[in-house]
């Protein structure tokens, strides 16, 4: 496994995007955030349609709300809010899955929304710490005219052959809990022989953002990350791009919201997080970002062709020995990357 080219310059692409606005106000990766009592200032590891969607249902449900985002892959940006506690920047968080929230407990506030009684109780913290926002699903987004028999790949067992070397990008685990989630997930279908051979043929990017146009621009054959970034290019109809879920087993990680300790705007990160919660928004994210919902009461297939979850092989990533189990997997993974 290599550091690649593309990973620097995608380490540069992260801290520019760390130091943009979102829509509603000024902040920065190293000044200070936040406006108003009306203003609620969010870190995100969200991309610009998700987070442009909750910006504007936000401004539809109260046009007095102001958000104020910076974006960032999720490990820095939780490692920033611990940096910061006690003079915090921002209220809320958006943008990581329960596992990883569980190390940086102290740091949220709980609040229970109103929304949230129609999301299933397994997506919902029994403390109220943090809930779903969405569904992940993990796949493989495979550019077959990169391909020599332009056939992708349909297990994680196929990307052990040394044939992929140098054509398979991820990016880094201990930065990016998409990457997390499917490598850990790998790991556990795999095994630590068959893994090592997968860590062999991976290129890493710093930046989760740069691992699916390197595919869909044809400098991999393959990326491994969540459906709801491989699909966009599915639904523009790329030729050659499709999207895989792994018949030997795919791994279902949620995306989820919390209001950091002590918001310097509590009322407005209220607001925030229940429009992150609310019926119309999720409909919005499915339509425009293709994120599955939280909420029960969505009907998927009326916005994209998903397959439906039970049709998947899915392995359970959520063991009560899970938490531990990641643990031990980022030191397993420093000992082969």
């Amino acid at each position: 496994m290599k550091l690649t080219r593309l990973t620097k310059l995608g380490a540069v692409a992260a801290v520019a995007a760390l130091a943009l606005t979102g829509c509603g106000g000024s902040s920065s990766g190293g000044g200070e955030t936040g406006g108003g009592e009306n203003t609620a200032v969010m870190y995100s590891s969200n991309n610009e349609t998700t987070i442009g969607v909750v910006v504007d249902q936000a401004a539809k449900a109260d046009p007095k709300l102001k958000v104020e985002v910076v974006t960032g892959s999720s490990g820095p940006l939780l490692e920033r809010i611990k940096a910061e506690a006690g003079k915090n920047s921002a209220d809320v968080f958006y943008g990581a899955p329960a596992a990883t929230l569980e190390e940086y407990a102290d740091l949220v506030e709980p609040y229970e929304s109103p929304e949230a009684k129609a999301i299933p109780e397994n997506l919902v913290d029994p403390e109220h710490r943090w809930t779903a926002t969405n569904v992940h699903v993990v796949a493989f987004m495979a550019n077959t005219d990169q391909i020599d028999n332009k056939t992708a790949p349909k297990t994680w067992k196929e990307l052990t052959d040394p044939k992929w070397k140098g054509k398979l990008i991820v990016a880094d685990p201990e930065q990016s809990t998409t990457a997390l989630t499917a490598l850990y997930g790998a790991y556990k279908v795999l095994g630590e022989a068959d893994f090592k051979k997968l860590a062999a043929n991976l290129e890493v990017s710093a930046s989760s953002g740069n691992v699916y146009p390197a595919v869909a621009n044809g400098e991999y054959a393959v990326s491994i990350g969540y459906e709801s970034n491989i699909y966009p290019y599915v639904a523009g109809g790329q030729a050659g791009v499709e999207i895989v879920y792994p018949s030997d087993g795919t791994f279902v990680e949620e995306d989820s919201v919390i209001i950091i300790k002590d918001p310097a705007h509590p009322d407005a990160a209220k607001q925030l997080i229940d429009t992150i919660l609310a019926k119309e928004t999720q409909e919005e994210l499915l339509a425009q970002s293709y994120r599955r919902p939280s909420r029960s009461d969505i009907d998927v297939s009326q916005f994209v062709e998903f397959p439906k979850l039970e049709d998947l092989t899915i392995v359970d990533i959520h063991a009560d020995e899970d938490t531990k189990g990641r643990t031990d997997f980022l030191k397993f993974w420093k000992s082969v990357s």
